[in-house]
């Protein structure tokens, strides 16, 4: 199957407060693949700033 780009706007949040969003391109087959691309990112990205973050609502155009 082909991927396309998928451009992506996720809410971040740590379970207590609303931490901002991340916004990106991510290339995947399908929607769900995207969604869980960029679910994956936002908890690595929190990692490697020390953070337990998880992608609360994706947006993907």
């Amino acid at each position: 199957m082909r991927k396309r780009s998928y451009n992506f706007t996720a809410q971040v949040s740590d379970g207590r407060h609303h931490d901002g969003e991340s916004v990106g391109t991510v290339k995947a087959s399908s929607e769900a693949e995207a969604r869980r691309a960029v679910a994956e990112w936002v908890q690595q990205d929190g990692a490697r700033k020390g953070r337990t973050w998880t992608a609360i609502h994706i947006d993907l155009s």
